[in-house]
């Protein structure tokens, strides 16, 4: 082979030279904690929403509804554009949809402005979602890159309701001060994000597919179905507490403080925190079973105990345990096989399971109070998701006898 031939891959140091620098890791990392927590702000603040604009329960469900009915699909639809544009333009045009967003929150005079900031803040987390993990996970090590990116965005969600609980007393309306502060982060996110270069362009190896092609093998495509679908398990629990915390803790526990709503949801997802770790020594398969496991308890207790502060307590804290497991050990499976040139795509179709796990049982415990009380709803999705998650308790234990 002469001098002058090119190698038919690149090389370690070319590659490496093109990884988004730390300070666009940063940068990334800062951006999905901030987008979550925006995202979880309202949920304390619903009741002193429907105080101040006299709105039914109906329509607390249409409010709380809109969310994951635009996430969802746009996840999907607009996350891949960091693999197609400039990752650093697609977070900044996002962190401009989440302040418009926060502002209609801010001053919402009626349902209106309330559900535009809803569809605002789905859209910006869509299309912040799949450039922002991408870029976080871009180091060299993915299997840590995931768990921090998984981590943070965990610690965000949590954020946002203790961030919602703690300011609502302090402006004229009940998101004036949260959202307030919100916008000022965002904008800072967005000046941080200006000095942060984009890759450099160049070749991307992929790697072939059998039969050639650059597509996912079935292995893979199987394990990041396997790993959405538990992450979509886990936020159905978190997705359960943060959209019902604040109805659940004033009408059966008599808790009527947003802060306490806020401090419950936050305890569940500082709980999430505390067993990322564990995916390291337990690697990302066994870490989504523990995790199914530890979910399916905290389901039995859930079911039959909306009316015990106890029961709810021992829930919340399992079942944080348990999303830590599945959430981060999903990232990871993302982090470690999303093909090259492809990894916003990957990302956010996963995350589009993780927010419709995040929105749908809260909205169908929402449809049902239409014929159940509210103790009666939650307590029939919660059994339908234990059910779901026993079925995916089989499906891991087969998989690893295979």
């Amino acid at each position: 082979m002469s001098a002058a031939a090119s190698p038919p891959c690149e090389t370690e140091a070319s590659t490496t030279s093109r990884l988004p620098s730390r300070s666009a890791r940063g940068w990334a990392l800062a951006l999905l904690a901030l987008g979550a927590a925006g995202a979880g702000i309202p949920s304390p603040l619903y009741p002193a929403y429907q105080a101040q604009l006299g709105f039914s329960d109906a329509t607390l469900t249409v409010i709380y509804a809109v969310y994951p009915l635009v996430s969802v699909p746009a996840v999907f639809l607009l996350g891949p554009l960091g693999d197609r544009l400039s990752p650093r333009r697609v977070m900044r045009g996002g962190i401009l949809v989440a302040a418009a967003g926060s502002v209609a929150l801010a001053l919402a005079a009626s349902t209106g402005w309330l559900i535009a900031g809803r569809v605002a803040y789905g859209l910006a987390l869509a299309v912040i979602t799949g450039a922002g993990v991408a870029v976080a996970t871009s180091g060299a090590d993915k299997v840590r890159a995931g768990l921090v990116s998984a981590a943070v965005f965990i610690l965000g969600t949590g954020l946002g309701p203790v961030l919602g609980g703690a300011l609502t007393r302090f402006g004229p309306g009940p998101g004036v001060a949260p959202f307030g502060v919100a916008v000022v982060l965002l904008g800072v996110v967005f000046l941080g994000l200006r000095t942060v270069r984009d890759p450099a362009p160049g070749p991307v190896t992929v790697e072939e597919a059998p039969g050639g092609g650059t597509g996912m093998t079935g292995t893979v495509r199987r394990a990041l179905v396997v790993a959405a679908v538990n992450g979509f398990l886990g936020w159905a629990v978190v997705g359960l507490f943060l959209g019902l915390i604040s109805s659940v803790a004033e009408r059966f526990l008599g808790l009527r403080d947003p802060l306490a709503a806020g401090g419950l949801a936050a305890a569940l997802l500082v709980c999430s925190t505390l067993t990322v770790p564990a995916v390291t020594r337990l690697g990302p398969r066994r870490a989504q079973l523990v995790g199914l496991v530890a979910l399916a308890v905290s389901l039995v207790v859930l079911a039959p105990g909306v009316n015990s502060l106890v029961a709810v307590l021992i829930a919340c804290v399992v079942a944080g345990l348990a999303n830590g497991l599945l959430y981060s050990g999903a990232t990871t499976v993302v982090a470690t096989t999303a093909p090259p040139g492809r990894a916003s795509g990957t990302a956010a179709a996963v995350y589009s399971a993780f927010f419709l796990g995040a929105g749908l049982p809260a909205l169908l415990v929402g449809l049902l109070t239409i014929a159940l009380p509210l103790d009666a709803a939650l307590s029939t999705i919660a059994v339908g998701t234990l059910v779901l998650t026993a079925l995916m308790i089989v499906v891991e234990v087969n998989t690893r006898e295979q």
